[in-house]
């Protein structure tokens, strides 16, 4: 078999780092500065990561999908990212997903050799009726999975929007934006779980989080759209309607059970003495930036 992964950037062999004998102090030391360039990586890709927040942003208030197509650790940062949208910004599971080769079982276990696949990601997108108006990001640290990359050219071929990142150069145009996240050899040759791995976590967390922000979803900082499914998650709801707000914790607690633990419904009962299901109404119609901000 013909090796055209060797000269891939992620598959070099660092210079550094080679000493077994280091004792562990050392080791962690220089674990920590083979992750400094990681920040230059990002503002030099800033113009290009601006890009996949519009698209996304676009795509999403348009009520088409997104999807997260990825294989082994891509594949989970993709599935991780989806998975945390719907608690964190109250987005439909339906509307942001992650799709990983292998299926679920991939995400706890391994599956050697899925992402050979020339023709599963294909598969895997008709089944959730992928349409060219949905938006497809591709995660392939190596640039090289042929799972990621025919999913990327099926997406194409229905002239939907796509994204690929990768921590590999890949042919110009790949798709319809290539972001390129050169964070050179890993502290453990080939594993694109370290510094890869890292980079495209934080690149997703951008693109989902500044896009969220822009939707309105956050304001200030803090979550509008919480489910408040747990504890913790009734108690930011009342200490962000309380700072919202600027009231107490006990009126806010009345307001949020007043709109069934709905923030924005219950910004918009306080803001205009109206009931609880007007407030759901209005609060689809009107921006709730706008109405605070007044």
């Amino acid at each position: 078999m013909k090796d055209s992964f060797k000269n891939l950037e992620t598959e070099k062999i660092s210079l550094k780092n080679k000493n077994n004998s280091d004792n562990i102090n050392q080791i962690v030391d220089s674990f920590i500065d083979d992750d400094l360039n990681i920040k230059e990586i990002l503002t030099k890709n800033s113009k290009k990561i601006s890009k996949a927040i519009k698209l996304f942003i676009d795509t999403f208030a348009s009520g088409s999908n997104i999807y997260f197509l990825g294989a082994g650790t891509s594949g989970r940062l993709g599935i991780i990212e989806a998975a945390e949208c719907p608690p964190t910004f109250g987005t439909s599971p339906n509307r942001i997903v992650g799709i990983i080769a292998g299926g679920k079982n991939a995400v706890f276990k391994s599956k050697e050799g899925v992402e050979d696949s020339l023709t599963e990601s294909t598969t895997d997108l008709v089944k959730r009726n992928f349409s060219k108006n949905d938006l497809l990001i591709g995660l392939s640290a190596s640039g090289k999975s042929n799972y990621v990359l025919s999913g990327v050219e099926f997406a194409r071929k229905l002239k939907a929007n796509t994204i690929l990142i990768t921590c590999n150069k890949v042919p110009k145009n790949t798709s319809n934006l290539d972001i390129f996240l050169n964070v050179g050899s890993e502290f453990v040759g080939g594993s694109t779980r370290l510094k890869s791995g890292t980079i495209t976590k934080v690149t997703l967390n951008m693109i989902t989080t500044i896009s969220m922000i822009k939707l309105e979803k956050v304001y200030k900082n803090m979550m509008i759209d919480i489910s408040p499914t747990t504890n913790k998650l009734r108690s930011r709801s009342i200490r962000n309607l309380s700072n919202i707000l600027n009231i107490d914790d006990l009126k806010s607690i009345k307001l949020l059970e007043e709109s069934n633990w709905d923030i924005r419904a219950a910004v918009f009962i306080s803001k205009m003495n109206i009931s609880a299901s007007e407030a759901k109404k209005l609060a689809k119609k009107i921006s709730l930036v706008e109405l605070l901000n007044e």
